[in-house]
C-alpha cells in the first residue's frame, strides 16, 4: 500500500515538474514571438523637408560609429547663433522614430544658439541594425553615442546636456548611471524602465496576457541586455546622479499614461532636488507626441522656451 501511494505520488510530481517545463517552454516562445513582433527593424518614409528647414538640414554633419556590431547614423546641427550658449545637445529620439522626426525642435533649439547631435538608434532608419532588438538598445545607443562624442572632444563644446523622448526620454535619464558627464537631461514622456515600456506595448499587443508572461520578458531582455541594464531605472538614477533634471509629461498621454509605467508616475520615489516638472495640459498639446508641436505643425514654442530656460539656468 505505502509503495503504492509513493508511485502515485512520483507520477503527480513529474506530471507536475513536466507541466511546469512545458508551460515555461511554451511562454518563452510566446515571448519571442510577440517581443520579436514589437521591435522590428523601422524605416522612416521619404522626408519633404519644408523651405523653413532645408537650410537645417543642408548644414548638418555626419557621423558614423559604432554600438555593439552595428554601425549608427548620428547628426551635428551647429547653430550659428552667438549668444554665449555653449553646449551640445544630445537628442534621443522615441520608440519607432528617426532624428529627422524631430528637425523642428532641433531648428528651435539651434535658433536659441544650442547645438544639437541627432542620432538615429539600432534598427532604424540611417542606423544598421536587422531589427531594433528591444527597449533596453537605445540606452545601450546613448552610451556609445555618448563615449563617441567624448572620444571627439564633445566637438569643442564645454557643456553636454540631454533630451529624449518616450524611450529616449527613458535612455537620457538612464545613461546618467554611466560615468559621462553631463550637465543636465530633459525627459519628455519618459517611461521609467525597460521593463515598464515593454510590459505597456505587450500589453497593448496581447492584454493582460502580458502580466502572466513578466518572468519570461524579464528573462529574454536579460539575456539580451545583460541584468545590470534591466535593473536600471530612470527614478533611481536621477537620485544617484542629482545633476538638473526636467521631466516633461502631457496631461491626456495615453500611450504613457502618467499613472503608470512613466517616470513621472514615479515621482513619489525620485529624491533628488534638481528635479523639476512641467505638466503640458493644453487641449491638443498634452499627449504623448502632440505635446511637441504647435497646431502648425512647427515646435510647440512654450515647450521649447521652457527647455531652453532650464537648460540656460543648469549651466549657470
Amino acid at each position: 500500500m505505502l509503495s503504492s501511494k509513493k508511485s502515485i505520488l512520483k507520477r503527480v510530481l513529474i506530471t507536475i515538474i513536466a507541466a511546469i517545463i512545458a508551460f515555461s517552454a511554451i511562454s518563452m516562445v510566446i515571448t519571442k514571438i510577440v517581443y520579436d513582433n514589437i521591435f522590428t527593424r523601422y524605416d522612416c518614409e521619404y522626408l519633404s523637408v519644408p523651405e523653413e528647414l532645408e537650410r537645417t538640414v543642408e548644414n548638418r554633419i555626419t557621423y558614423q560609429y559604432n554600438s555593439g556590431e552595428n554601425r549608427l547614423c548620428g547628426f551635428l546641427y551647429e547653430s550659428t547663433v552667438q549668444n554665449g550658449n555653449d553646449g551640445l545637445i544630445v537628442l534621443a529620439p522615441g520608440f519607432n522614430a528617426c532624428a529627422d522626426d524631430y528637425l523642428w525642435q532641433i531648428k528651435s533649439l539651434n535658433d536659441y544658439g544650442w547645438s544639437v547631435f541627432a542620432f538615429d538608434t539600432t534598427g532604424c532608419c540611417h542606423s544598421e541594425g536587422e531589427s531594433s532588438v528591444g527597449f533596453a538598445q537605445e540606452l545601450i545607443d546613448i552610451d556609445a553615442t555618448l563615449s563617441y562624442i567624448e572620444q571627439n572632444g564633445a566637438f569643442g563644446y564645454n557643456d553636454i546636456m540631454l533630451l529624449g523622448h518616450s524611450r529616449g526620454g527613458y535612455a537620457v535619464c538612464c545613461a546618467l548611471g554611466y560615468e559621462h558627464d553631463v550637465t543636465a537631461v530633459v525627459s519628455v514622456s519618459g517611461i521609467n524602465s525597460a521593463m515598464e515600456g515593454v510590459i505597456g506595448s505587450s500589453v497593448d499587443k496581447v492584454g493582460a496576457l502580458a502580466y502572466c508572461n513578466y518572468p519570461f520578458l524579464w528573462l529574454y531582455q536579460s539575456m539580451l541586455f545583460g541584468t545590470k541594464v534591466m535593473g536600471m531605472s530612470a527614478d533611481e538614477a536621477l537620485n544617484s546622479a542629482g545633476i538638473p533634471a526636467l521631466i516633461v509629461h502631457g496631461s491626456d498621454d495615453e500611450q504613457v499614461p502618467d499613472e503608470k509605467y512613466s517616470i513621472i508616475s514615479h515621482r513619489d520615489s525620485i529624491e533628488s532636488q534638481n528635479v523639476e516638472y512641467y505638466i503640458c495640459d493644453e487641449s491638443g498639446q498634452n499627449g504623448h507626441t502632440n505635446l511637441l508641436f504647435d497646431d502648425d505643425g512647427t515646435a510647440n514654442d512654450e515647450l521649447m522656451k521652457k527647455i531652453n530656460d532650464f537648460y540656460i539656468s543648469s549651466i549657470k
